[in-house]
């Protein structure tokens, strides 16, 4: 082996030179086959993993939620939850609203809880970027997105319309139509100061919800006071949750609720998340492909060019194995040197991502990684470095593979006529 891996370094580079141009261009077409890889790779794993961290500091770990009627014993549903292995619970009345800023109208999510019990599993302190979390009656918490499009400061008044209460006012005519009410009750909206600004670095979550007082939530959407349309739970591993689901479901199993999990929740979305990954890579894994092709291409011409030297070999005992060995150590060599220094590419691109977008940005004038698409302030990545193996293997096997089709020509000729010819 130590012969064959010999002359197929020496066929590698020519004579004059230090490193032959077409060994270059091949090891340059596995490289950023290889970098690319890796970037997408790295950014898909970033979305997904950025994606679950979010939602997992935004969410429950475990919702329990009535099916057609508001949760009256809360006290009993969090009973049930501490025997089911949940290390906190919290009432939450979570609907949607209608945000009066002047004359327009805008949908917004509201949260009715108690301060007390988000600031236990949310990094209050952290996303607080203004004023106080205390959600006292009257009072209201905003995502800074919300402030900043809604023109909304410190202090600033808020008036939000239920469903609810709009019912109240309006009836549905037999034949058709909407007319007033004939009780000729007018209800007037929730009127609530704004008190806290916060930021979770999740673009949605900063832009559609509104925290306040969970006895305030249920006069705004007509609920029974110590009521609440959820009961949210947190566990020590969110990831590892079917115990406790399996537990609650039994427990609920005559009961008027539905329990999921943040996963169940938003399945769909790290669904698309996984496939679009897989794709990635299958769709990718053609770039290295190509460059496999080039390296056939090019051992195919090494062959005929070295055609005297196989023979020579040949004649002077080499079997038929070891001439193929040495085309396909060839390949296997382009296939690593490209594949490490895809790495480093890849790897570098990783580390500089936010200076390369920014500086594009700055060329061309367009934000590359706009917030209010993709949902985060920066673009997340996260180097795994399984894939990275799989993606590196991958490489050194397609051209290894690139090279069989040469090894074998090589390995065919006849050392007379070889020679005859040259």
């Amino acid at each position: 082996m130590k012969t064959e891996l010999f002359i197929a370094l020496r066929y590698l580079k020519p004579r004059r030179n230090a490193v032959s141009v077409i060994t270059l261009i091949s090891v340059i077409g596995v490289m950023l086959g290889v970098a690319v890889m890796i970037v997408v790779l790295a950014v898909m794993t970033g979305f997904t993993d950025i994606m679950k961290s979010k939602l997992i500091q935004t969410q429950a770990h475990i919702h329990v939620s009535g099916l057609h009627y508001p949760i009256m014993n809360i006290e009993r549903v969090q009973s049930v939850l501490s025997d089911s292995g949940v290390l906190h619970s919290a009432p939450v009345t979570i609907q949607a609203a209608m945000l009066q800023n002047r004359s327009s109208f805008t949908p917004r999510l509201v949260m009715g809880v108690n301060a007390g019990d988000v600031a236990q599993v949310m990094d209050i302190k952290s996303a607080l970027k203004e004023g106080v979390f205390e959600l006292e009656h009257g009072q209201a918490v905003i995502g800074s997105r919300l402030a900043d499009q809604q023109g909304l400061r410190l202090g600033s008044k808020i008036i939000l319309h239920s469903s609810a209460k709009l019912a109240e006012m309006i009836k549905v005519k037999p034949s058709g139509g909407v007319e007033f009410s004939d009780s000729g009750k007018i209800v007037l909206p929730t009127e609530l100061t704004v008190a806290g600004i916060v930021s979770f670095g999740k673009y949605d979550f900063d832009r559609d919800v509104i925290f306040m007082n969970l006895d305030d939530a249920a006069e705004l959407f007509n609920l029974p006071w110590g009521s609440a349309t959820s009961v949210y739970g947190w566990v020590k591993d969110p990831f590892d949750l079917q115990k406790e689901l399996q537990t609650l479901q039994t427990a609920f199993a005559d009961a008027p609720y539905r329990v999921e999990s943040w996963q169940n929740r938003n399945a769909q979305l790290l669904g698309v998340l996984a496939v679009e990954k897989n794709m990635m890579f299958f769709l990718l894994i053609f770039i290295v492909l190509v460059a496999a092709f080039s390296i056939a291409n090019t051992l195919i011409t090494s062959v005929y060019q070295k055609t005297r030297e196989i023979g020579l070999l040949k004649a002077l005992g080499a079997a038929p194995g070891v001439v193929m060995k040495i085309f396909l150590l060839q390949g296997l060599l382009v296939g690593f040197i490209g594949s490490l220094a895809g790495i480093i590419l890849g790897s570098t691109v990783i580390a500089l991502r936010m200076n390369i977008l920014n500086t594009v940005a700055g060329i061309t004038g367009q934000q590359l990684f706009p917030p209010e698409m993709y949902y985060f302030n920066e673009l997340p990545a996260h180097i795994v470095p399984a894939d990275v193996a799989i993606v590196a293997i991958s490489a050194i096997i397609l051209c290894t593979a690139g090279a069989i089709v040469p090894a074998l020509r090589a390995a065919k000729l006849d050392p007379a006529r070889a020679l005859r010819y040259e």
